[in-house]
């Protein structure tokens, strides 16, 4: 087990710990969940002790090994930054977890000043890295009041779109609320898909019965429409991620963790939603269809009976997450800005910053986008521009 303690506190009884293994992450795992209960923020499931937990058991490696700094007062955890330090000779400090975390955040306990909370700051030159890289970091969250006076990097500022679900007193109303061409079109994409067989909609957590066929099935249908559609996908590219997902815990009962939304026309899986619940909050990770039904639109029908399902449950938000686009804009109401923030430990982290992250990269995301579908989808292109295969 390896846990490294630092002084920082002068007096106030605080102590600053780094756990840097599986073992030093297990021995704590009863006070992170209960300090995850304590701050009930919404944000912060990529900061869960689960998520967390089981990434490092799948992805972490000598090139990826946690840094999570944890701050203890009086005994008790009231602080926790998931962080990990990964890459070859330049050395990243980045949120565990990239790049499948959405958000980067912290857990903290509300009774913890943000004075003794931003030490944290101040004390990761210890890790051992070039620079330390945080995107997604939501506008008003704990991990962005840490920051204080940090300028962020306008070039990489990002958007998430969410459903606001408290505007609705039931799923009736809801529905109530869409326009007559939007009931219209409702109706019509329902129509198409009942010709393949008779619809059905159900939700199912792990430990279900067909939980775990209806995962890897799901997949599937995403990873051919990333090559239809000429998308890198690389996040979920390796067969790790499989294994990774189906090693995420839900419950039924209290509305948290993982959760599969399912939609079928007749015995056939025509649309999936992955997604996770987590204090009131519903992350909607990933979503897929069958390929040969999509001119029926089969994912809108599906996302249509989620959110159906999500007010009757009581959930606040349906959150479409970071990268805006038309159809995220169509199915939300509100908007939560996404931060970067760098710091830079030395001239090689400077150069990275600002050469890579603020000018190459962008530039070179907007270039492999604008790309003619049919270049895109050539292999040997993607092959060929190794570069691309970095942003894209």
């Amino acid at each position: 087990m390896t846990i490294q303690r630092i002084d920082v506190t002068g007096g106030s009884g605080v102590e600053h710990r780094v756990l840097r293994d599986l073992a030093a992450m297990e021995d704590v795992a009863d006070a992170w969940r209960a300090l995850d209960a304590r701050a009930a923020d919404p944000l912060t499931y990529f900061q869960s002790f689960d998520w967390c937990h089981r990434w490092i058991a799948t992805y972490g490696g000598p090139h990826c090994r946690p840094e999570i700094h944890t701050l203890w007062q009086g005994g008790r955890l009231v602080a926790v930054w998931p962080l990990m330090l990964s890459g070859g000779r330049l050395k990243r400090l980045e949120p565990l977890s990239t790049p499948h975390c959405q958000y980067a955040n912290m857990l903290v306990d509300p009774a913890l000043g943000q004075p003794l909370a931003r030490r944290l700051i101040a004390d990761l030159a210890g890790a051992g890295f070039d620079l330390a890289l945080i995107e997604g970091v939501p506008e008003g969250s704990a991990l962005a009041a840490l920051f204080g006076n940090t300028a962020p990097l306008a070039a990489r500022r990002n958007t998430a779109s969410m459903l606001d679900l408290t505007a609705f007193a039931s799923p009736d109303s809801y529905l109530q609320r869409l326009s007559k061409t939007q009931r219209r079109n409702r109706n019509r994409r329902r129509n198409a898909l009942a010709r393949h067989g008779e619809l059905s909609f159900e939700v199912l957590f792990p430990g279900d019965k067909g939980f775990e066929e209806a995962i890897a099935l799901f997949l599937r249908h995403k990873r051919h429409w990333l090559r239809e559609t000429a998308r890198r996908g690389h996040a979920i590219a390796s067969a790790d991620f499989d294994r990774f997902l189906g090693a995420l815990p839900g419950d039924r009962d209290a509305l948290s963790g993982a959760c599969f939304f399912l939609l079928k026309a007749g015995d056939r899986m025509a649309a999936g939603e992955l997604g996770f619940l987590h204090h009131g909050h519903y992350y909607a990770y990933l979503g897929a269809f069958d390929w040969e039904l999509r001119d029926a639109s089969p994912g809108k029908t599906q996302m249509d009976m989620t959110v159906c399902w999500l007010i009757g449950e009581g959930v606040k938000t349906y959150d479409l997450l970071g990268h805006p686009t038309d159809y995220k804009e169509s199915w939300s109401n509100r908007t939560t800005v996404l931060e970067t923030y760098a710091l830079p430990a030395n001239l090689a982290g400077r150069a990275y910053i600002d050469l890579w992250t603020v000018r190459l990269r962008p530039g070179l995301q907007k270039l492999y986008r604008s790309l003619p579908h049919q270049l895109r989808r050539l292999a040997q292109f993607g092959q060929s521009f190794g570069l691309f295969l970095m942003i894209a």
